[in-house]
């Protein structure tokens, strides 16, 4: 793993293709954990199926989504983002490669 500074001030833990992002105790940057806690986690997951299907699948389900589609800073290329929650209120992010151009 390596660390890595981005954004305004950031961190996050970058290893391969994956990168964790870290959050300072008191100082979260929005979106969050619905709690955030020791031991709570922001997870994201790059995924080939189109976002806009993935909404209308996850409207189905009724899961909430909390924000997006949003562009955002990924581990190895931009992305595009959309957020909702697990069971336990840790964030999840689901993302698509956003188009290069």
């Amino acid at each position: 793993m390596r660390a890595e500074l981005f954004g305004e001030g950031r961190h996050a833990l970058h290893f391969g293709p994956h990168k964790i992002n870290l959050h300072v105790a008191g100082q979260e940057f929005e979106p969050k954990a619905a709690t955030p806690q020791p031991g709570s986690a922001d997870l994201c997951f790059v995924v080939s199926t189109p976002l806009e299907a993935v909404l209308e699948h996850l409207a189905a389900l009724q899961v909430p989504v909390e924000l997006g589609p949003v562009p955002r800073t990924g581990a190895q290329a931009p992305l595009r983002s959309i957020y909702l929650r697990d069971p336990d209120g840790n964030l999840i992010e689901l993302s698509n490669l956003a188009p290069q151009g």
